[in-house]
């Protein structure tokens, strides 16, 4: 009965751990209310002109980046500083890399799993610009995509 008892507080305890955190990340979402929301349209319109990012890298992030981190990213702007500003590391589930890998290759047939330990973004911009690249590579290398366990 004990050992029941501790498994359940150890997988209480793990998954705060992992999880992103609540109040941060409201905090951020309440700063970032302060900022006009930008249609998909519009946000693609922006990467495109100032950072070269095409319109289907545009849309992916618009969509998956939010799944990842809870944030509103239609009022993400490209200089956002990831760790700075958002507080990405804390308001973000702890295996998000892994479902960008998953969702980059499903959606885009290429792997980037091999290519994520090179990533240091440090800000939006930085991320979009990493997986344009990564697009943009030769996929002659690339394994096929696998099953994911991400939604």
């Amino acid at each position: 009965m004990w050992q029941k008892f501790r498994n359940l507080v150890r997988n209480v305890s793990t998954y705060q751990a992992l999880s992103p955190d609540l109040r941060i990340r409201r905090r951020v979402n309440s700063w970032l209310g302060d900022r006009s929301p930008l249609s998909q349209d519009k946000w693609a319109a922006v990467l495109r002109e100032s950072w070269g990012i095409s319109r289907a890298v545009a849309s992916f992030a618009y969509t998956h980046l939010e799944q990842y981190s809870g944030l509103q990213v239609a009022r993400l702007r490209p200089s956002d500083r990831l760790d700075d500003d958002l507080q990405w590391a804390h308001v973000c589930w702890f295996d998000w890399q892994l479902c960008l890998c998953d969702d980059f290759c499903r959606r885009f047939g290429v792997d980037i799993s091999d290519r994520l330990d090179q990533l240091t973004p440090s800000t939006v911009a930085d991320l979009l610009v990493f997986l344009e690249k990564q697009l943009h590579r030769s996929s002659t290398a690339d394994l096929p995509c696998d099953d994911s366990s991400c939604p």
